[in-house]
């Protein structure tokens, strides 16, 4: 099965990052036309560099930002004049135990985690309104239905990005636009290996996996491909989790 969406334009935040870049790469591989918006723009061009024939464009974003958002979203008409997909990537997480967290923890991720996805959504929906249709893909995480230690602002921002995805799946619908998340387990990214510093701890911790191992960036991104889809195209305000089983088990390990 392809996924058929090639020469869709799709623009991809944080796309410079570990799971952003596989899901450009995703792209790349269906012959989009991908614009990766990313505050690291010199990271964004390295990730060009590497597909010379693709189309792809460079944006500088912070999603904190509304000019900056709103200068993408007018990139993005004015070089392409729609936009078919929208995958907010970016986000941040902080690892606080409750009693540790300060207000600035959370007015920083809700910012990056939360409202950035919102301001991009609501700038990139304006064009999909005009031409009728647009799918947008929030990367959520498991921790947004699951809790788990030192996690209560990433959790509480992942939840509240669930919600906006429903509740611009319940606006949005008449327009033609669909809205849901991905949610991700324990991927094997920059972000985990914090935690998880090396090899045996990370064997350790796949056995509590129902599947036996963590999950890829690769992984993601092809549940991303899936619902940029036109084979999901009935699919809006959901939540698809790509956790290997983690939420079906009773508990993990502290």
């Amino acid at each position: 099965m392809g996924f058929d969406i090639e020469n869709k334009v799709v623009f991809i935040s944080g796309g410079a990052g570990d799971i952003g870049s596989a899901i450009v790469r995703g792209f790349v591989r269906e012959k989009s036309k991908i614009i990766i918006g990313d505050i690291n723009p010199d990271a964004a061009e390295a990730l060009k560099e590497e597909y010379t024939s693709a189309d792809i464009s460079i944006c500088s974003l912070d999603v904190t930002s509304k000019k900056s958002v709103d200068a993408a979203a007018g990139l993005v008409k004015g070089n392409y004049g729609r936009i078919d997909v929208l995958v907010n990537v970016a986000g941040i997480l902080c690892r606080e135990s409750f009693f540790n967290t300060k207000k600035e923890d959370f007015e920083k991720s809700m910012a990056i985690n939360v409202i950035g996805a919102f301001l991009l959504s609501q700038a990139m929906a304006e064009i999909m309104k005009e031409q009728g249709s647009g799918t947008i893909i929030n990367i959520s995480s498991l921790n947004g239905s699951a809790a788990i230690e030192n996690r209560i602002v990433y959790g509480a921002t992942k939840a509240a990005l669930d919600m906006l995805s429903k509740s611009m799946a319940v606006e949005l619908g008449e327009y033609g636009i669909t809205a849901n998340s991905v949610a991700p387990g324990v991927v094997d990214s920059a972000m985990c290996r914090v935690r998880l510093n090396n090899q045996e701890i990370r064997d350790e911790f796949a056995k509590n996996i129902p599947l036996g191992r963590l999950a890829t960036p690769e992984d993601v991104c092809e549940s991303v491909l899936f619902m940029a889809s036109p084979h999901a195209s009935y699919i809006t305000g959901a939540v698809l989790l790509v956790d290997g089983g983690i939420i079906a088990r009773q508990a993990l390990p502290k």
